[in-house]
């Protein structure tokens, strides 16, 4: 038997533990306590396998509370409070701790969050866990209620991540305008969070796409047990370009990357314009790129081909 990854060991969780505890494939948890819904979100930085290069301190601290602002975004849910546990190596100093807290308490603020509190430890490398907490009284768009006809929407391009990423690790080549775009988006992802608030009350259905945009759809069109056609990459020139001068395949850049914390979600035709207004006033650039019908799969359709889009992204235990 071969070792699980990341999509295994929760599926093991999710049955063991059973249908009735509610542990549910989706981005938030959502807790009933008397008349009211608490939503709550966990998730883990670890420095081995989430900070690039070239990462400073203040901006690890805020990408750890970005993963979760992000999944709350994606719901429409403000987050107000937070708990964050950190490991913490052997060999940091006091500027590096100052450091840390200084992007806490700044990004705490630029999201509107009050951290109420946490936990410290000490281990080979560091680690920050992230619990965030707010209220619900509306109805939560879920990954799996996509209806035919639907249209497939992205709140932004895809493959920013990707070009960082190559250039971090593998020095691609590219001009500096573009360089500075993509190393952006790995050191200061943008939550729409703004966007995801006011709009998220039109979604059929949502999803956060940190993971990769295949990932995102092929577990949206699974949950809604719909066939997701992809007719438009969203992408942008400057990832085109990218693309081509470091002889990269540009639908992996798109469909392959991840830590994009864009939302991907499933939107009537008679609500579109309405989606489209808010966007426009959030700064959001929408980005439509196919529509829902029934069966299965992913699939893009290229000059009247359509091919399944493979399962990619990052997955822990895997990528």
């Amino acid at each position: 038997m071969k070792n699980p990854d990341e999509v295994k060991v929760i599926k093991t969780f999710q049955n063991r533990f059973g249908r009735k505890s509610k542990f549910q494939a989706d981005d938030i948890e959502v807790i009933k306590i008397g008349n009211s819904k608490f939503v709550v979100k966990s998730d883990m930085l670890v420095q081995s396998t989430d900070v690039p290069t070239g990462m400073k301190l203040e901006e690890i601290s805020r990408k750890s509370l970005v993963s979760c602002v992000s999944d709350f975004a994606c719901k429409g849910i403000k987050p107000k409070f937070c708990t964050i546990a950190i490991v913490i190596p052997r060999g940091f100093t006091q500027k590096m701790v100052n450091e840390l807290a200084y992007g806490f308490l700044r990004s705490s603020k630029e999201f509107g969050l009050q951290i109420i509190g946490g936990d410290t430890n000490e281990g080979k490398e560091l680690v920050i866990e992230v619990s965030m907490f707010g209220p619900s009284s509306k109805k939560i768009p879920s990954r799996g209620d996509a209806r035919v006809g639907d249209i497939i929407i992205t709140s932004g391009p895809f493959g920013y991540s990707s070009a960082g990423l190559k250039l971090v690790l593998d020095g691609g080549k590219t001009d500096s305008q573009s360089a500075k775009i993509f190393r952006k988006a790995i050191f200061r992802p943008n939550p729409r969070l703004a966007f995801g608030l006011k709009a998220a009350r039109y979604f059929s259905s949502s999803m956060d796409s940190s993971d990769g945009l295949a990932i995102t759809l092929d577990d949206m069109s699974k949950q809604s047990k719909k066939k997701f056609v992809i007719t438009s990459l969203p992408t942008v020139n400057v990832v085109v370009k990218f693309a081509h001068q470091n002889k990269m395949n540009l639908k992996d850049l798109v469909f392959c990357g991840g830590e994009e914390y864009e939302i991907v979600f499933t939107v009537p035709p008679g609500d579109l314009n309405k989606v489209k207004r808010l966007a426009k006033k959030t700064n959001t650039p929408l980005f439509e790129i196919g529509h829902v019908i029934n069966g299965k799969n992913v699939v893009l359709v290229d000059n009247g081909i359509s091919k399944v889009i493979k399962r990619c992204g990052w997955t822990h235990l895997r990528s």
